[in-house]
């Protein structure tokens, strides 16, 4: 965090403010919006339209108030009045029909960005209508319909002259709203507008007023108002069904801005007329045909969350004239596999080492090969995706076939990571998967859950009990029962209808695993444990791999042989988004990771369940995220990683468990962070599926990417270079520590001093390295532990200053002596080369060429002797 202001006046924000209404942008064909939920209207070529706006408790306070089963609901009204909106604009008074396919939750904190599109008219004069929201995987659609030309206003409802109607009996609405709260309607007070409800036959009449703090203007129809004039329909309904609108036909609004309603229901079959009107009888809204149904919808509203998988993609075309690259196999026969995991990394780790930190672009590349099928390799892909995120440029990944040796056609892709399959690269690209949340069938049987008893273990347990049917549970981990709160989550556990056993056990130990598995009727197997020991790669020793492999790697190998026989219905693997896209600093970690989602694929190529969940970043503080720093959080945030809620983790779990692919990535992406990474040019290959590449500016050519900075600074006097480069380090230690403004960074105080280690260190390096277009060291910021110290170095690699005067006429001088030392009587050899060695220092101490004429006509007819009186007097 920023320090806080240095004295009074500084005219910097640093807290929140209180409600703030949207902006309302305009020019550029935007015009602003007067609809208090939207802020920008965009007339489109062509006739149609597009309405932004963002939606939040901040700038519609009254949206908090439609909370259903725990979460707060964007209302059925609300997407009428939307709709209603655009077709305002769009000179449509008739909403024809709008069918709303899937809730829109909105968040506790922060706003959602909505879009209502209205196409051109067609053929009848129809306009399709759609509202989306944005969300960190692209835009959701949220309801559709159409949009017709509306008609005007008719006399007043005979039925609201008279009021209450004659001949209606009164309902009981007392403590209403308290029966819907336990139903799961859990309205707030600007939802609770029903005033009062009479019935007539199959008529229901209604009374609904908006409370005086929430405000009409600028809306149609108040979404808040609508929905209350709704409410007798599930109050006076005959189940306890939660119901909700879901499709509106022929709406018509006659008037606007109203604050209260006389309101007529006729329900007919499945569908309901409404009519409504002011205190006057004066049409203000009808709708010819509004459905409602039975829902569930926070459970619909994150069905069908986006999970991603890997894809192999044909590689672009291959450049010509790829160098050389020197190859590391990694490939080993050794039978015993968390033997083969340590060889093969063991190597790695030993190439990297041998590597010199003065490498430059122009050195040879080192390729790691692999072969296909082996979870040993993909060990060393995990801890080589560290290494690239560390290092970029200098390592590639390759898996390849027996007997593979056009190593050119690996490096000619100009990708980090290949896999040649009948001589045709491939790489790999995250793609969305969309999958729907289907619980698994019930599990008879025992479920085992390693790190069960707290983090995410605890709640993949809970959640195997509620929502999966499981009933016997069989929790492991170190401590066992001595775990803290290992008691209180059997209680609840057990309170939910489950049988639990907690028992102590090191997973890595395949003989105390095989103990405790051996009475056990096993149904399935959850791996969580995990350890982290982060460091950067060529901070890995042996020790340190194997803290992390042995819970990790070992522990699920173990598993997998020794349930290899039993029918289990479920084999899940909690992997790390680190080993599918290798984070730096956490090289052994990416590895174990990088084998479980190998060993996921190897099961289900042997007729086995398996899957492997490469996680992203879990917005809870259990378990290992809870060691995070809202540093830490900002780093993963300008990486391009966003928090999952447990509810969206929960919900990507039972997808992972239930679908086709043995590998799932369930993250949530922060697109703003992969866009920036994107424009930086520092986007993992993994990531450059999920956003657009951004354009070349025209002109800039070569010298808008890496390197530019050197020719910038080529065009500068010293001090001017030297200061653009202060203001270049400056701005991006000012971006790695998530400051607001570079001028909080100063300049002289160490980095160690302002914030730094080691990971944020690598992601400073990295970003001078696309800058300069250099490979520095490791070890930069530690060498050059302040800006000005880190911008005098790299002055010194960029821009090194002019020889001085002493230094050229010394280096002239040595030349002379050189050459009269070795003259051997050759005078007119001696005369002809010393002429432009003199020539080239006078020009260089500032003598203009033409200014040493009369001293080159003095050489042309000295002895040795003179020459060297010569040079001592004139130089």
């Amino acid at each position: 965090m920023a320090d806080p202001p240095t004295y009074a006046f500084e005219r910097r924000r640093y807290w929140l403010g209180d409600h703030e209404a949207p902006g309302r942008p305009t020019g550029a064909g935007i015009e602003g919006s007067r609809h208090p939920l939207l802020s920008a209207v965009v007339p489109v070529a062509g006739d149609a339209y597009v309405l932004s706006g963002q939606l939040s408790a901040r700038s519609a306070p009254w949206l908090g108030d439609h909370a259903v089963e725990g979460g707060v609901l964007l209302p059925g009204a609300a997407f009428a009045e939307l709709a209603l909106e655009g077709g305002a604009h769009a000179g449509c008074g008739r909403l024809d029909e709008l069918v709303i396919e899937a809730p829109l939750l909105l968040p506790e904190n922060g706003s959602v960005t909505i879009q209502v599109t209205v196409d051109p008219p067609d053929d009848e004069r129809r306009r399709a209508v759609a509202i989306h929201s944005r969300t960190s995987d692209g835009w959701r659609r949220h309801a559709s319909g159409a949009l017709t030309a509306g008609a005007p206003a008719g006399a007043p409802y005979p039925w609201a002259s008279v009021w209450p109607p004659s001949d209606a009996e009164p309902v009981e609405v007392e403590g209403g709203y308290e029966r819907l709260a336990e139903r799961g309607y859990e309205y707030g007070p600007a939802f609770q507008g029903l005033r009062a409800v009479w019935r007539r036959g199959e008529e229901l009449f209604a009374e609904v007023a908006l409370p005086e703090e929430v405000d009409p203007a600028g809306y149609g129809i108040h979404p808040a108002l609508l929905d209350a004039a709704l409410h007798p329909l599930v109050l006076t309904g005959g189940d306890d069904d939660l119901r909700l609108p879901f499709a509106f036909g022929g709406v018509l609004l006659h008037a606007s801005g109203a604050p209260e309603l006389r309101v007529r229901l006729t329900t007919t079959g499945e569908d309901t007329l409404v009519e409504a009107a002011d205190p006057a009888g004066a049409p203000v809204l009808s709708i010819d045909a509004l459905r409602v149904r039975a829902a569930a919808p926070r459970q619909a509203a994150l069905a069908g969350t986006a999970a991603h998988g890997v894809d192999w993609v044909e590689a672009p075309a291959a450049a010509a004239g790829a160098a050389e690259p020197v190859v590391i196999s990694c490939v080993s026969d050794q039978p015993d596999m968390p033997a083969r995991v340590r060889e093969l990394t063991g190597r790695v780790l030993d190439a990297i080492a041998a590597q010199p930190d003065d490498l430059t672009p122009s050195d040879a590349t080192v390729v790691f090969a692999t072969r296909a099928g082996d979870p040993a390799g993909a060990a060393v892909w995990g801890l080589v995706r560290s290494a690239q995120s560390e290092q970029p440029g200098r390592f590639v990944l390759a898996e390849v076939e027996d007997g593979h040796t056009d190593w050119s056609l690996v490096t000619a892709t100009g990708e980090p990571q290949v896999r040649v399959v009948h001589g045709k690269p491939l790489i790999p690209r995250l793609t969305r998967r969309e999958v729907a949340a289907e619980p698994l069938p019930e599990v008879s049987g025992t479920v085992l859950v390693t790190g069960g008893t707290g983090g995410l273990g605890a709640l993949v347990a809970r959640r195997l009990v509620t929502g999966h049917g499981v009933r016997d549970l069989l929790l492991v981990s170190r401590r066992g029962p001595a775990a803290p709160g290992a008691a209180e989550l059997v209680a609840e556990l057990e309170g939910l209808g489950a049988r639990v056993v907690v028992a102590a056990c090191d997973v890595s130990d395949r003989e105390a695993l095989a103990a405790l598995l051996e009475r056990v009727p096993l149904a399935g197997v959850v791996h969580t444990a995990g350890v982290l020991d982060d460091a950067l790669v060529e901070g890995l020793s042996a020790e340190r791999m194997d803290a992390v492999l042995a819970p990790k790697a070992d522990a699920a190998w173990y598993l997998h042989e020794l349930t290899a026989e039993r029918p289990l219905s479920l084999f899940v693997l909690f992997s790390s988004l680190a080993g599918v896209l290798g984070n730096a600093g956490q090289g052994n970690y990416a590895a174990a990771n990088a084998f479980l989602d190998a060993l996921a694929a190897h099961r289900r190529q042997s007729g086995l369940a398996g899957v492997s969940v490469a996680w992203g970043l879990w917005d809870t503080e259990s378990g290992m995220t809870g060691g995070l720093s809202q540093a830490d959080v900002a780093r993963l945030g300008r990486a391009g990683v966003a928090p999952l809620s447990v509810e969206q983790g929960l919900e990507l779990f039972d997808a992972a468990v239930s679908g086709s692919d043995p590998l799932v990535v369930a993250a949530r992406w922060d697109m703003a962070g992969l866009r920036a990474r994107a424009e930086a040019g520092d986007l993992p290959v993994m990531l450059r599926g999920l956003v657009r590449t951004p354009r070349r500016a025209a002109g800039t050519g070569a010298g808008a990417g890496p390197g530019a900075l050197a020719g910038r600074l080529a065009t500068l006097p010293r001090q001017d270079a030297l200061r653009l480069l202060v203001d270049t380090v400056r701005a991006q230690v000012a971006a790695v520590l998530a400051h607001g403004s570079p001028d909080s960074v100063q300049l002289d105080r160490p980095f160690n001093q302002l914030g730094f280690d080691s990971l944020t260190a690598v992601e400073l390096r990295n970003r001078l390295n696309a800058d300069t277009g250099l490979r520095l060291p490791p070890t930069l910021v530690f060498d050059h532990p302040t800006v000005n110290a880190l911008a005098a170095y790299l002055a010194e690699v960029l821009a090194p200053a002019p020889p001085s005067a002493e230094d050229t006429l010394r280096k002239a001088l040595e030349q002379i002596d050189d050459l009269l030392l070795n003259a051997n009587g050759e005078g007119d050899v001696v005369r002809a080369r010393l002429v432009p060695i003199l020539q080239g220092a006078l020009t260089k101490l500032g003598a203009a060429p033409a200014d040493a004429g009369g001293v080159m006509d003095k050489i042309d007819s000295a002895s040795d002797e003179e020459i060297f009186a010569l040079i001592d007097n004139e130089l």
